[in-house]
């Protein structure tokens, strides 16, 4: 039943994603979402395994609504993130969007320890939010430096 809800989820997320107006390239779209996706699985497996501060449950729904989640669900919003903020003029609405996206991540990221699929063990929120914090920094950081290097002959 869990797989399910999340499935519902992830596919719904990723058919707005799909249908939404990019205004980034298809390779840039490509790149960030493998960053996306390979900063949350680190945070996931060193939270897992390394520092056991998060559990998940060894029954196979859970399990593949964790690798739905890590591989469609958070980079999803993350990119979607990096589509906004292209577009948005003024750092406060800059700093509007990353809070806002950081309450969506952090959100999620609650949904997950409520329903069960990651299970949060002498966890502080605020961890959670520094997490998501730093992660769409370093988007942004890398979304510059590669933005360059790709339009840098036009």
């Amino acid at each position: 039943m869990i797989f399910l809800i999340y499935l519902v989820i992830n596919i719904s997320v990723l058919l707005v994603f799909i249908k939404l107006k990019k205004h980034l390239h298809i390779l840039e779209t490509l790149i960030y979402w493998m960053l996306s996706s390979y900063l949350f699985q680190n945070f996931s497996a060193l939270c897992y395994m390394n520092f056991k501060t998060l559990i998940i449950p060894e029954q196979l729904s859970y399990e593949f609504a964790h690798f739905l989640n890590r591989i469609l669900l958070f980079p999803a919003f993350m990119v979607l993130f990096l589509n906004y903020f292209l577009i948005q003029k003024t750092y406060k609405r800059k700093l509007l969007l990353i809070i806002f996206f950081i309450l969506i991540l952090g959100g999620l990221e609650w949904l997950g320890h409520t329903t069960g699929v990651l299970i949060h063990i002498n966890w502080k929120i605020w961890w959670s939010f520094t997490f998501w914090l730093l992660s769409l920094l370093i988007l942004i950081g890398f979304m510059n430096f590669f933005r360059k290097i790709l339009y840098r002959g036009v």
